[in-house]
């Protein structure tokens, strides 16, 4: 038998060799794709992540501002109740003619001098 190093039927037949031959039949039906194309999907892949990212982030940052909007609006109208309600405290305090229109309105008094009349 004739040994060569070089050659091109050597080559061949030490590579089918060394392969199995059922790996061989499942390599037949997997396309061969370049390295371009892989990197073009992964970098679609990060981009698309990213902008879903990116998407999400706004709508839960939008939904923060219109809940801090509404928190901030009903503070608002607490503070403004609170201020009236002080505001009818210092008259009823300082003012005794206020405070018995108060009384009279709220606890349903009536003056020694006044007369309680019924409407149906």
């Amino acid at each position: 038998m004739k040994r060569v190093a070089n050659s091109v039927s050597a080559r061949t037949v030490s590579a089918v060799n060394y392969v199995p031959t059922a790996v061989t039949r499942y390599l037949v039906w997997v396309p061969e794709i370049p390295n371009y194309v892989w990197l073009a999907m992964m970098i679609l892949t990060i981009s698309a992540l990213s902008v879903s990212t990116l998407m999400r982030s706004q709508g839960q940052e939008r939904e923060a501002r219109a809940s801090y909007m509404h928190t901030k609006t009903r503070v608002e109208n607490a503070r403004s109740v609170h201020q009236q309600i002080r505001e009818q405290t210092e008259q009823i305090k300082n003012n005794p003619r206020a405070a018995a229109q108060v009384a009279q309105d709220q606890l349903r008094l009536v003056r020694p001098n006044e007369i309680v009349v019924g409407v149906p």
